[in-house]
């Protein structure tokens, strides 16, 4: 690791080793969490629950829980992607390319909406690329039911990776949708969507920090105490500490101990 840390010596061309790079991260990485949360969540009976022996999980307040979800999706996707790999190409490195995972076709069960709860959460493409659906033990027949959907995009995920590995380009999915490079030409940037069949393809991609928070700061549907524990999130949680950057924001309202105050107060998990 070279004393300038990894996002300068990424974009430093000293450092450049030029190979093709695939990075991404998943539309819903949280949800597993926030989905976790008794701030989100709370359990209610359902006849087929108790038939079950499972309790239905009900959303307090969806669109605060879905703010939650993107606000912290997106700054995860800036600062794991889409920072790293602009680092690598203005060093040199034109061959790289990124991705979101988006797919979610979990089974909409009577006591449960998993799609909803948990989306494309956090490792949710692993079973997918490596074909083992075990890896999420007895849930796997709800996460990853068998069908057209989830063989289109299981398929495709290991033609891309396996292309990769052997030319060091994705290549074509199945239906002629070509990967391209993170970067074209004209410097503008676009990312693969792998989803099932009607929604896989090129997204472009413009969005950044500044903007993100700009679209924090207007949101109407959180309210401030949590629109400052995001604040405090997008900018610390992942990459380097940017949160005295943007310490302005909010009217100057927020500050780390309240952020902080807000987070540990409301830390609760459900119990099953």
């Amino acid at each position: 690791m070279p004393f300038e840390g990894m996002k300068s010596a990424l974009a430093n061309p000293k450092h450049l080793n030029s190979v093709p790079t695939i990075a991404g991260s998943n539309r819903d990485e949280v949800k597993l969490w926030l989905a976790a949360a008794e701030y989100f969540v709370e359990l209610d009976e359902s006849f087929i629950g108790n038939l079950v022996g499972v309790p239905k999980p009900v959303l307090k307040n969806k669109q605060a829980f879905e703010a939650f979800n993107y606000f912290r999706n997106t700054s995860w996707q800036l600062r794991g992607v889409d920072q790293p790999l602009s680092g690598m190409h203005s060093a040199g490195n034109k061959e790289v390319y990124a991705y979101r995972f988006d797919w979610d076709d979990h089974r909409r069960l009577l006591f449960a909406d998993f799609a909803e709860l948990i989306g494309a959460f956090h490792a949710s493409e692993i079973p997918l690329i490596s074909g083992n659906d075990q890896l999420v033990g007895n849930f796997d027949f709800i996460l990853y039911p068998a069908g057209p959907s989830k063989r289109f995009t299981e398929k495709n995920m290991m033609q891309f990776w396996s292309n990769f590995a052997k030319t060091g380009s994705p290549g074509a999915s199945t239906n002629n949708i070509s990967w391209t490079p993170f970067i074209n030409e004209e410097g503008k940037k676009s990312l693969m969507i792998i989803d099932k069949r009607k929604e896989l393809g090129m997204k472009s991609f413009n969005m950044n920090l500044d903007r993100l928070i700009s679209e924090l700061e207007i949101s109407s549907v959180i309210d401030l105490n949590e629109k400052c524990a995001l604040l405090f999130q997008v900018t610390t949680f992942v990459g380097e500490d940017l949160f005295d950057n943007y310490d302005n924001k909010l009217d100057g309202s927020c500050s780390r101990e309240k952020a902080k105050k807000f987070l540990n107060e409301n830390s609760g998990t459900i119990n099953l």
